[in-house]
């Protein structure tokens, strides 16, 4: 079974089952460890300790395959939770553009990591080490019409 996340805000004009806060911002400064602790909501954790699947949706202006989000967030983030559940996070690949600055910027989330470990303790860990194309797939609609600036709540196309 696969939960379908959509990357707020571009990533909600198509099909989902619930959502994910990955800024692309982040990932141009290493800001907050290219995410912040609320990005991903815990039921995605949840359902990825249960042996399934996550698919994050997301879209770009631009005709690059990945937003800066998928670029450095989703990874940062899939190091988080492979580092928390205690595998050889240093050596793992969890995508193909991995980089060092990710593998140090996953240091930065201890207290997030806190909180995943309870809800190891709780669920369980049946699950090999996340990957992107195994257990988290990436979806990312390219030129996409929208801009994702927020202005009173109102996205204006361009």
């Amino acid at each position: 079974m696969i939960l379908k996340l959509a990357n707020i805000s571009n990533g909600l004009a198509f099909p989902h089952d619930d959502v994910c806060h990955f800024q692309s911002q982040f990932g141009h400064h290493a800001k907050y460890g290219y995410f912040r602790i609320d990005s991903m909501p815990y039921s995605a954790i949840i359902h990825l300790l249960q042996g399934n699947e996550i698919e994050i949706i997301d879209a770009t202006a631009k005709d690059k395959p990945l937003t800066d989000a998928f670029r450095y967030g989703i990874p940062t983030w899939c190091l988080v939770i492979n580092r928390t559940m205690k595998y050889d996070w240093k050596n793992i690949r969890v995508c193909e553009w991995q980089t060092k600055e990710m593998i140090n910027a996953s240091k930065v989330h201890e207290g997030y990591m806190h909180s995943i470990r309870k809800l190891v303790n709780l669920y369980g860990n049946t699950i090999e080490p996340i990957t992107i194309g195994n257990q988290v797939k990436l979806t990312c609609h390219r030129l996409f019409q929208y801009d994702d600036r927020m202005n009173n709540g109102i996205v204006y196309g361009y």
